[in-house]
C-alpha cells in the first residue's frame, strides 16, 4: 500500500508541476525506483482513458470512504487492468474496494476499446493520444 500511495503522490505532484517523474521518483527508496517509474510512466500514458473508465464506473461515488484519493484509484486500476500480476498488495479495504468493481471496470474498459477501435491495449494508449502530426496541419512535409 506504500508503495501505490507513493505513486500517487508522484502523479500529484506531477499534476501540480512540483517536478519532474526523474526528480520525484528519485526521492523514493532505491528498491522502488524503477517500479515506481514504470508504474508512473504508463500510468500517465493511459491517464485519458482510464480516468474515463474510472467515471464511467462509478467507483467513485460508490466508495466515497474508502477511496478519496484519485491519483490512489488511477495506479490500483492501471495495475488491476493493464498488468499482468494484477494490484501487487496485500487484501485490505482499499484493494477489496477496488476489487469489488473489477466486473465493471473491465466492462468499461473494454467499451472503451470497442469505442475507439482497437483489439490490442498498445494500440488503444496510441489512439487515446491526440495525434500532432495530423494532414491537415502539414505533418507530412518533406524533408530535403
Amino acid at each position: 500500500m506504500n508503495f501505490y500511495k507513493s505513486c500517487a503522490d508522484i502523479l500529484q505532484r506531477l499534476s501540480d508541476k512540483k517536478g519532474s517523474i526523474k526528480s520525484l521518483v528519485g526521492s523514493l527508496p532505491e528498491k522502488d525506483r524503477k517500479r515506481a517509474a514504470a508504474l508512473v510512466i504508463e500510468t500517465l500514458k493511459y491517464q485519458p482513458l482510464l480516468l474515463s473508465v474510472i467515471e464511467a464506473s462509478g467507483i467513485l461515488r460508490d466508495e466515497k470512504k474508502l477511496l478519496r484519493d484519485r491519483n490512489l484509484v488511477l495506479v490500483l486500476v492501471h495495475d488491476l487492468l493493464l498488468s499482468k500480476g494484477g494490484i501487487q498488495m496485500r487484501d485490505g479495504p482499499v484493494k477489496q474496494a477496488v476489487l469489488k468493481h473489477k466486473t465493471r471496470l473491465n466492462a468499461e474498459f473494454v467499451k472503451e476499446k470497442v469505442k475507439h477501435g482497437v483489439s490490442r491495449t498498445e494500440d488503444l494508449a496510441k489512439s487515446s493520444v491526440p495525434n500532432d502530426t495530423d494532414e491537415s496541419q502539414g505533418g507530412n512535409l518533406r524533408r530535403w
